[in-house]
């Protein structure tokens, strides 16, 4: 059901006529199909089924797609995860992984169990927080990321546990996107 996107090349047809025959060449991707594709994306998964929720996003809802051209523009690079070890109240979470140099990663952890729409929305959610953290080149390590939340965010259950209005406004409007 939930195909990966790749470049497909169509076969060569044997024709009789030589001026029937079709003429063939690669398929050309989509852009959106280039979101996901391009060795320079910064939205990256190596679980297939995530592979396949991210496609399904983009094919399906305009603001997923939108997050992630967005966030393809940013100096951040975000792998995404599922895990079925996060904490029961805990359904996603961004975090930033503090390394030397330029380039600022963030890890965007899912649960493993929810539904592919829960999943989709919830990644859309998160990448709104990518967003947020790429705006601020400040933000380098867990404690910038604590001190960026504690200014934009609100508390959200736990300690150094915050959301914002535009994160769930944002899985909202995907979810929507995605009952049509």
């Amino acid at each position: 059901m939930h195909a990966l996107l790749s470049v497909l090349v169509t076969g060569t047809l044997v024709c009789a006529d030589p001026i029937a025959a079709p003429v063939t060449s690669p398929s050309i991707p989509t852009p959106a199909q280039l979101l996901l594709q391009t060795p320079d994306r910064r939205v990256r998964a190596t679980d297939p089924r995530v592979q396949a929720l991210l496609v399904e996003g983009v094919q399906r809802s305009g603001t997923f797609r939108a997050l992630l051209t967005a966030l393809n523009r940013t100096d951040v690079i975000v792998y995404i995860e599922r895990l079925m070890t996060l904490p029961k109240e805990t359904l996603g979470r961004l975090t930033i992984v503090p390394l030397g140099g330029q380039q600022r990663y963030l890890r965007i952890h899912i649960r493993a169990d929810l539904s592919s729409r829960d999943a989709i929305a919830l990644i859309g959610h998160e990448m709104q927080h990518a967003l947020e953290v790429a705006g601020h080149a400040d933000v380098k390590d867990s404690g910038g990321l604590i001190k960026l939340y504690e200014r934009i965010g609100h508390p959200s259950g736990g300690e150094h546990v915050y959301d914002t209005i535009a994160a769930q406004d944002t899985g909202r409007q995907v979810r929507r996107e995605l009952a049509l």
